[in-house]
């Protein structure tokens, strides 16, 4: 039985030897390795041909343009654009383009994506920090972060709490505050808002004179009083403004005006000491 085995692989080996080195199989085997490799050359061009191999452009600094223009630019060179992120900035337009990826200049094949973050069309809301009861420095600078604006005019209502924010409005409405961390108080970026802070007692007073005084000698009485130097405005004698004398100011000390702590005072100086402070007024 064995030695049948033995005997057809024998036979099997031997004819397997003659069939491969027949002259039949020699020529079909030449020839399917060059149809094969007809097509694999066919394949590789095709490929070569369709991503374009080799060939890429220079992609341009969109940053700071339109969409649209953006788009008109790309036309021709087959690249598309696709806006997947959105930022507010009020002194930008509408749709302009902020960022792109790939960025300007890099090498890019032919309908390739490239990714933009365009300048939002409207504002988007913002949380309104909690400032009720907060000191008006620390508000109007929590508010700034945010990208609030803070009316330069500041409402002031009789309450003990010198220089706290006791409202804020919007629009002309005031603003409800939150009841809790977890409410959520929003309103467009960018908006403005008026704050109504706490004058304090004793926070007013008549405007004091400061006319015919130095400007050292008003700058003094003017932090004693707990106001603020405003505008110090030299003519076109003062040489030297540490010698210069007070002849106007705003507001008028004449018109006995009432002045706010911390609100600001406005100067004029001049050379000479004016005249009706020569006589004695």
């Amino acid at each position: 039985m064995i030695n049948k085995i033995l005997n057809w692989f024998k036979r099997f080996f031997i004819e397997t030897g003659y069939f491969l080195s027949s002259r039949v199989f020699l020529k079909n085997f030449v020839f399917a390795l060059g149809i094969m490799a007809v097509l694999l050359f066919v394949v590789f061009k095709f490929l070569d041909i369709y991503t374009k191999h080799g060939e890429s452009i220079t992609l341009p600094d969109l940053r700071g343009q339109s969409f649209e223009l953006a788009q008109e630019q790309m036309k021709g060179k087959h690249i598309e654009l696709f806006v997947i992120d959105s930022l507010y900035f009020p002194d930008k337009k509408p749709f302009t383009i902020l960022e792109q990826d790939p960025s300007p200049n890099s090498k890019v094949k032919e309908s390739r994506k490239v990714y933009l973050t365009v300048n939002a069309s409207v504002p988007p809301p913002v949380n309104v920090p909690d400032i009720w009861g907060k000191d008006l420095s620390f508000a109007k600078r929590l508010l700034r972060a945010r990208g609030f604006s803070v009316n330069k005019k500041i409402e002031y209502k009789p309450d003990p709490a010198r220089n706290t924010v006791l409202q804020v409005k919007y629009d002309g409405k005031k603003l409800q505050r939150p009841e809790s961390k977890k409410t959520i108080l929003k309103i467009p970026k960018g908006s403005e808002l008026t704050l109504v802070v706490a004058e304090g007692s004793g926070s007013s007073m008549v405007v004091p004179k400061l006319v015919c005084q130095t400007l050292e000698e008003a700058k003094f009485q003017i932090q004693g009083y707990n106001l603020n130097i405003g505008s110090i405005v030299a003519d076109e004698t003062v040489k030297d403004s540490t010698a210069a004398y007070v002849w106007k100011q705003s507001p008028d000390y004449s018109r006995g005006d009432i002045i706010r702590m911390g609100e600001p005072v406005d100067i004029w100086i001049t050379a000479s000491k004016p005249g009706e402070c020569q006589q004695g007024f």
